[in-house]
Order: C-alpha cells, then structure tokens, then sequence
C-alpha cells in the first residue's frame, strides 16, 4: 500500500486536479453564501435544524419501531440489516427472487458505502448509475469524489472524453449538451428497468413518508417506474414529523448546493404505487457502535450536505479519493471509525488543520473539529506500539523540558547552544521528527517573550531602559 504523503504529493502535483478542485469549489462556495444570505437569519434556521437532528439521534429508539410499523401497515417492507454484508445480501436475494437482471440505481451514499453496485453485478444483475455524477465515475472506473458532487475532481473537457469514449456521446465540453445527451441514453434504461434502487435523505417516523431530494429528476424516474424500488438508508436518517423534514430542507439544499431548494422533492407515501413492491433497508453498519460512543454521537446528525468538504481547506488541495473511502473530507475523518472498512488509513484522520471552518458551515451544528479530535485517537488505537512508545517517551521529554520557568530556560539555551555548535546534528535531529519535509523548524528566539514583556512594561514605568541587557 502506497504511503500517504506519497499520493497526497502525487495530488498536489496534478494541475488538472487543483483547478477542476478549485473552480468547482469556489463555484459552490459563492453560490452558497448568495443562498444563506437570502434568509432572514440563516443560524436561526441551523439552530432549529441542530435541534431536529439532536433530537431524532437521541429518540432513535422511538422513532425507528413508530417508523417501521407505520410502513409495514401500508404495504412497504422493512429490512434491518447490521453491516454492509447483510444489506447486500438481502437486496440480493430481491434481485433474485424475482427475476431482476436489469437495476437502475439513483444516487445513494449508503448504497456507495456498503458496496451494492458490485454485490448486484456479482450476482448477474446489470445495474446502471442514473446521476449524471455517478454515471461519469461509474464509466470511467472510479470512485466517487464528493458527496453531492461525485465528479467535482473532473473538469468539463475530461467529462466529455469520457462519456464520449465509453457511451459514444458526441465530444463536448458543453455541461448543458452533455446532460441532455445523457437522458437521452438513460430513457430506454429507465423503461427497461426491473428493480430501481434509491437513497433516502429523510425518513418521517410519524407518517411514514420518505423524503428524497435531487436535481435532476432521474431517481423520481427510477423509483416511480420500476416494478420493484428498494429505498436504502442509515438508521439515522429518520425524523419525527414532516414538520422536521421541512426545517431540514431549509438548510440542507443551502449548504449542499447554494440553492433555495432542489429541482425535485419527493415525499413518497408509506404505500407503495398501484404494481409496485417497495422495500425500505435500514442500514447499521457501525451506527450504533457510533450512538454508544459518548459525544461522538454528534456524528449522526449529519445530513450528508457536503459543506465541510466545501469549506476545508485541506480537501481543496487533495480532493476526495485520497481518503480512500466512500466518505471523504471531514465527516469522512469522524465517521471512518465506526463506518469505514478496515483498509480505512488511520492517517486519514491527520487530514485536517483544525481550522475549524467544518464546524461553522456545518447546518446541524456537528462540533466536527472537536470530533476529528477524538476521531484521531480512535483511528490511531492499532498503531505499532514500538510507535506509540516512541511518541509517548518524546511528549513526556517535552512535558519535563516545559513544564517549568527553569526548565524551560534551560531548554531554550540548549536549543540556542545545539543550533550555533551543531547545526547539522540538530537539523537530522528535526528531519527525524518531520518538521523539515514540510515546514522550516523555528529557531529559538533571542530573548525570551517574558524578558521582552518585563522589559517593555519597565520602560513603560521608566524604572528601567528598554534597550539594557540581554536574557536568554
């Protein structure tokens, strides 16, 4: 397995990647802040949506039996499946019991993350992306990039080439034109298609009504004509009215996309359309390992906006592959412990700066810096202990050496005395603890900030002159 420095310096490198990363997510980012800016009050309207999410996190218990029950009266059936394994299976075997051979799948981070596409393809079933994002990556062999936007990494030009080269559309690098000439090849996909598969972005516990959201119509598509739909979803994604629902759409669309609201909102009833079979599977996958873990709870309150990958400054230089999972950027870092595969890296979890500006955008109010924290010593529990012992054995030398007025002092001039008589023993020294690879070491300062302090406040009082002396 390739180092990550080494593929984060291969991204960084990719001059294709950093402007298709910077023009889509400096595109995002003023289309976002022109939508917040139309309401009134924009955190009122996040407080409201915390409030909501909190609540449906800390009442699943409630809200999960209200919902399944509310469904199976009206005919939809209910699966609960505890990790990627079952889920795909079940959805298998509805595949398999009836004949399908031919599934269009609208988008679906859950769908993504337990791996259905290629369980279904493993089982004979031909399963076709209808998101114009994930048919890109889906043709061209990839994983998607972003939550909301699977292609963001790719620019207009290198969408063109490959739908050109992989579904025969003609070249362009026309958004518009390549749009419609993908409807154009998904409308018999649409007709022919046994089993339609779909996300679920909001699950009404009260009414049973399944809200999803899209801008493009091509899962409306799916769901409505397929004999057969299979809405997949976290346990997580369940609310308690449609009142909630609603608070929800007021920031979810704002955050995601700079949008009032998306082109299509669906709100499906609890029974299924006159000859169709609904199925609803409700995913754990590590959720519950994530309701149990104290404050890292929080985590579920997400409504997988895509506004911390928007707003984070490391996914803007990097992207999204370089996570090596389904979620990436922030919300990636925080759920990877409970959710990701093992082949996860716990180095993602040192993707970020702790700017801070996750927290800020986030809609629902997740603490994300806070949780990348804790997330860090969570993704790093199995490191080698040779590691740990290491670490450890430095941060306690470094406790010793500036845990005290003294002490510190006689760091400070063994620091100064290293850097004048040793230089290149000491510069190994800093290149065997990473400072070099990325960033010039500070040198020690020439008189303590104290020293400076006292002395400034002294010539303030004209006790003493300001330029007398020098102190180490």
């Amino acid at each position: 397995m390739a180092d990550l420095r080494d593929i984060v310096r291969e991204k960084l490198a990719d001059n294709a990647l950093q402007a298709a990363l910077a023009r889509a997510l400096g595109i995002v980012r003023g289309k976002r802040t022109a939508a917040v800016s139309e309401l009134a009050s924009f955190e009122d309207a996040k407080a409201v949506a915390a409030a909501v999410r909190s609540n449906a996190v800390q009442r699943l218990k409630d809200y999960l039996p209200q919902l399944e029950a509310r469904l199976a009266d009206e005919g939809t059936h209910v699966l609960w499946a505890r990790d990627a394994a079952e889920a795909c299976r079940m959805i298998v075997d509805i595949a398999r019991q009836r004949s399908v051979r031919r599934c269009v799948m609208s988008k679906s981070m859950v769908a993504e993350e337990i791996g259905l596409e290629a369980a279904l393809k493993n089982a004979g079933t031909v399963v076709v992306q209808s998101d114009l994002g994930e048919r890109v990556v889906q043709l061209a062999h990839q994983k998607p990039s972003h939550i909301t936007a699977p292609c963001l990494h790719l620019s207009a030009a290198e969408v063109g080439r490959i739908l050109h080269e992989k579904s025969g559309i003609e070249l362009s690098s026309d958004p518009e034109k390549l749009s419609r000439a993908v409807a154009r090849t998904l409308r018999p996909v649409f007709l022919d298609a046994q089993m339609a598969v779909s996300g679920v972005n909001f699950a009404v516990a009260e009414t049973g009504n399944l809200v999803l959201v899209e801008n493009e119509g091509n899962g409306r598509m799916g769901y409505t004509m397929a004999p057969v739909h299979v809405a997949v979803t976290g346990i997580e994604k369940v609310v308690g009215t449609l009142a909630d629902a609603a608070a929800l759409l007021a920031v979810l669309p704002r955050s995601a996309t700079g949008q009032r609201a998306t082109c299509y909102v669906s709100i499906l009833p609890p029974r299924p359309f006159p000859g169709q079979e609904r199925f609803l599977v409700l995913v754990d996958n590590g959720r519950s390992a994530a309701f149990g873990a104290g404050p890292m709870r929080d985590v579920l309150r997400c409504i997988r906006c895509g506004a911390c990958m928007n707003a984070c400054p490391v996914y803007e230089r990097v992207g999204g592959h370089v996570y090596g999972w389904t979620y990436p950027g922030p919300i990636g870092i925080v759920l990877a412990p409970f959710l990701g595969p093992q082949e996860v890296r716990a180095e993602i979890s040192d993707l970020c700066s702790l700017c801070g500006a996750c927290t800020e955008v986030c809609p629902v109010g997740i603490p994300l810096d806070r949780l990348i924290v804790l997330a860090r010593g969570l993704s790093h529990s199995c490191r080698p202990a040779a590691v740990v012992k290491r670490e450890r054995s430095a941060l306690e030398w470094f406790g010793r050496a500036m845990g005290g007025r003294v002490s510190y002092r006689l760091s400070h001039l063994g620091h100064k005395l290293a850097r004048a008589w040793f230089p290149k023993k000491l510069a190994r020294t800093e290149a065997e603890l990473g400072w070099s690879g990325v960033r010039t070491a500070p040198g020690p300062a020439a008189v303590l900030f104290r020293s400076r302090f006292k002395r400034r406040a002294a010539a303030e009082d004209g006790t003493a002159d300001e330029g007398s002396g020098g102190e180490v």
